[in-house]
This record gives structure tokens, sequence and C-alpha cells, in this order.
């Protein structure tokens, strides 16, 4: 009985409302057609289903967010800034080579400078390569959408 009364408050509604507002909002911004297609059709078919609009929404952002996966997470060093790795391996080599002629635990402090210096250096690498790969993903896909659907003239 409370559930029932839970689910036809305006409230539960407006939460409905406020979730979906910003859950389309970020499948904009992350330029996903598709991500806001899939929840536009779930949504209306929870609706259809149900005959609860709030429920329909919710089941949409089910759909959308936990089936399909526009709720993406990404991991590794796609994320960073290439630009960014490049300076830190700078300017570790830059204290790599304030390091020479000493001997001991500075040399020590030196080595570790170095190895430190080529890891950012391979990473920044890694990261410069995905980012222009994934930079033609999106050249090709853009290209095959364009050659299935062309520009209509005026």
């Amino acid at each position: 009985m409370k559930f029932e009364k839970i689910l036809k408050s305006k409230y539960f509604y407006y939460l409905a409302v406020f979730l979906m507002v910003t859950n389309v909002m970020g499948y904009v911004t992350m330029q996903s057609l598709e991500c806001v297609l899939v929840f536009g059709a779930a949504a209306y078919a929870g609706t259809q289903y149900t005959r609860n609009n709030a429920l329909g929404i919710f089941i949409g952002l089910f759909v959308a967010n936990i089936l399909f996966g526009c709720g993406r997470v990404r991991e590794g060093l796609a994320d960073k800034s290439s630009t960014q790795l490049a300076k830190k391996a700078a300017a570790t080599a830059k204290t790599e080579e304030r390091c020479k002629g000493l001997s001991g635990a500075s040399l020590k402090k030196c080595q570790a400078a170095k190895v430190k210096s080529t890891v950012l250096a391979k990473a920044a690498d890694v990261a410069d390569k995905a980012d222009k790969a994934g930079a033609a993903k999106k050249k090709i896909a853009g290209a095959g959408k364009a050659a299935v659907s062309p520009k209509k003239k005026k």
C-alpha cells in the first residue's frame, strides 16, 4: 500500500525528472546520440507498460545506464592528458641532469629519477597514441555516418 503511494507521489516524479534531465545533459555533453535514443525508447516503453511516468523514466535510466552502458567508466592512461605526462617526464629529466657527478644516496636518487623519467616518457607516448587512435576512430565513424546519410541539398 505505501509503495503504491510513493510511486504516485509528485516528489518521486520530480526526482525522476531531475535525474532524467541530468542524464540527458550528460549524454549530450558526451555527444552520445545513441544513449539519448536508447533512454528515450526505454522510457517510452516503460511508460506504456506501467502507465506511470516516473517509473517509466526510471526504467529508461536503468536500461540506458546499466544494460546499454551509457554511464561508461574509463580506466588507464587514456583519461590523462599526454601533455601533462610529457611535462612530468621533462621535469624528471631536468632533475636527473642536476644529479650528475653525485655518489652514494644521491646517486641512488638520481638513478630512481632516471627510471621515473623513462617510465613517464613511455606513458606519455602510449597516451598520445591512444589519443590519436581515439581521434581516428571518431573520424572513421563520422565518415561512415556521412556516407550512410548524405546531407540534403537545398
